[in-house]
């Protein structure tokens, strides 16, 4: 009986010493897995870190590029690097790639400004630039010849102490030109024929950046309600409308005319060739972009008008071919606030009590006051450079020499 007791404990001290055997083989394995996996992923990691450096400081076409690339020659770890332009803003989306495993990063790029000191520049047409009331301008300025004059306008001398808060220097004739390529193809979505594009089924949508992009037709002037997120973009021949209920992220419109109502909220990209009329109250959320690309054919002025009280944080531009005899305007009414850059082909008319944080050029400056149109006046204004902040980057559209493309937004 004995015997048969010590054999009994025998076994099930086996049976329990087999079983934390094989817990303690589980867990080690386990553990071991998890520490392969976490390997991979920082591998995975640093494959993608160097492929968004390589994106960072290579040129991108225009037309947009995929490039894969086998990082050691080992058929093991692969980068894939898409490059696109997406409005005046450039998307890249970084995959790294380790047999099944991928990790993937998508992301807007801008041009770092920071090294670009101007915050005005005004082409030189033999005028003098006048400044009155409490306009203040910071930063170095590009002017003609006949410099900068303190002027009395409106019942008000300068108030200031100094005429120019930075370094004064000579302008040229003409405006620095923008990019080219991406003017055309710009141009080439404000031109495409729409025949082919399914119609917007109002309603709303979201796309992820990391899928191909969306394009529909708008309908005869259209007034956008929806809310559209992501990828997406609208065309029309006729004038599209935003109302204030409408919530646009990362949207594109190409119209040859488009209105923005009161109390709209958002961040987009809107390009027309007629006009684009932003109502008062409007918050355009970084980055957002307001371009003005003017057609032959247009027959009035072609402009863009930002309404009183408004804010526009990104881009605000107009371009012309050839230089027409109105020229193009941009107007910024009383009160308005852009963070960014302002740039004109033309004319720049300024409210009063108007503030461009950042920097504004053009052919000549405006303001309407009820009794007179001053030309190259500046009355109770700030134009200030050193305001902005020094993370805002700007597009490769403005050409800004030695800029370094840096990460702009991250996208899903």
């Amino acid at each position: 009986m004995l015997k048969a007791g010590a054999l009994y404990f025998a076994i099930v001290m086996a049976f329990f010493i087999a079983v934390i055997s094989a817990a303690i083989i589980l867990l080690a394995a386990h553990y071991r897995n998890s520490y392969l996996k976490e390997l991979r992923f920082n591998r995975l990691q640093q494959n993608r870190d160097s492929a968004i450096l390589y994106a960072l400081n290579t040129p991108a076409p225009v037309a947009g590029d995929t490039l894969k690339i086998d990082l050691y020659a080992d058929e093991m770890d692969s980068v894939e690097i898409n490059r696109e332009s997406w409005g005046i803003l450039n998307l890249t989306q970084v995959k790294a790639f380790i047999e099944q495993d991928t990790l993937k990063s998508i992301f807007f790029t801008g041009t770092d400004t920071h090294k670009d000191s101007l915050s005005l520049y005004l082409s030189d047409e033999d005028r003098p630039l006048s400044v009155s009331g409490k306009t203040k301008i910071v930063g170095d300025v590009q002017v003609p010849k006949a410099g900068v004059r303190q002027s009395y306008a409106e019942g008000k001398p300068y108030e200031g102490d100094q005429l120019i808060y930075g370094k004064i220097s000579d302008s040229k004739r003409t405006l620095d030109a923008l990019d080219e390529a991406l003017i055309k193809k710009l141009t080439t979505h404000l031109e495409l024929p729409l025949d082919a594009l399914p119609v917007y089924p109002r309603q709303n949508l979201l796309v992820s950046f990391g899928q191909a992009s969306r394009a529909y037709k708008l309908p005869v002037n259209t007034q956008l309600t929806q809310h559209l997120v992501g990828k997406i973009i609208l065309y029309a021949d006729t004038t599209v409308t935003i109302t204030a209920q409408s919530q646009l992220n990362g949207v594109i419109i190409y119209a040859p005319a488009i209105m923005v109502e009161e109390g709209f909220e958002g961040n987009c990209q809107l390009f027309a060739t007629d006009s684009i009329i932003v109502a008062p109250k409007v918050k355009l959320q970084y980055p957002s972009v307001l371009g003005l690309i003017a057609s032959e054919k247009t027959v009035d002025q072609a402009k863009i008008s930002i309404g009183k009280g408004s804010l526009v944080k990104g881009m605000v531009f107009s371009s012309e071919k050839k230089r027409s005899a109105m020229q193009t305007l941009i107007a910024l009414g009383e009160k308005t606030r852009v963070v960014g850059e302002v740039y004109s082909t033309g004319l720049v008319k300024l409210g009063k009590e108007t503030q461009i944080i950042g920097k504004v050029s053009c052919n000549r400056f405006m303001m309407q006051t009820p009794a007179t149109l001053y030309e190259n006046f500046l009355i109770d204004v700030r134009i200030d450079r050193k305001a902005r902040s020094k993370y805002y980057l700007s597009s490769k559209l403005f050409k800004t020499e030695q800029a370094q493309n840096r990460i702009l937004q991250w996208l899903n």
